[in-house]
């Protein structure tokens, strides 16, 4: 498959993702991301494994942060990919608070799923 069709799709993933999280949309937010994810995050802990340590640290969001307009905006999205491997980057705006978003892909049984997250804020 040509590298424009998997930036296309994981395009297409990443952007769902957001719009998963403006709707408060736990399923979607969870689609598409191994058992086994890793997520960097700006509010402590910084790093949480897996997909259940992964779900709790959007619930804590929720609870600060609610979703709706506005409240994870990408911006200058740029993603790079290769047959079976793909990372992205952004810039994210979450509530009127500008933050990076960097995340790892990889392509198992066809399907691009996300590995590896990292939400970080400017200065820490």
């Amino acid at each position: 498959m040509a590298d424009n069709a998997n930036e296309i799709q994981i395009r297409s993933l990443v952007e769902n993702w957001a719009q998963a999280i403006r709707d408060e949309n736990m399923d979607g937010i969870l689609a598409h991301h191994t058992d086994d994810v890793v997520m960097f995050d700006a509010p402590l802990p910084l790093q949480h494994q897996g997909i259940e340590a992964y779900q709790k640290q959007w619930e804590l969001f929720f609870v600060y942060s609610p979703g709706g307009k506005g409240s994870f905006d990408l911006r200058e999205l740029k993603i790079t990919a290769g047959d079976t491997v793909a990372f992205c980057h952004a810039l994210v705006e979450v509530s009127g608070l500008g933050v990076r978003l960097t995340m790892g892909f990889q392509k198992i049984d066809g399907q691009w799923l996300i590995t590896h997250e990292h939400h970080s804020a400017p200065g820490d």
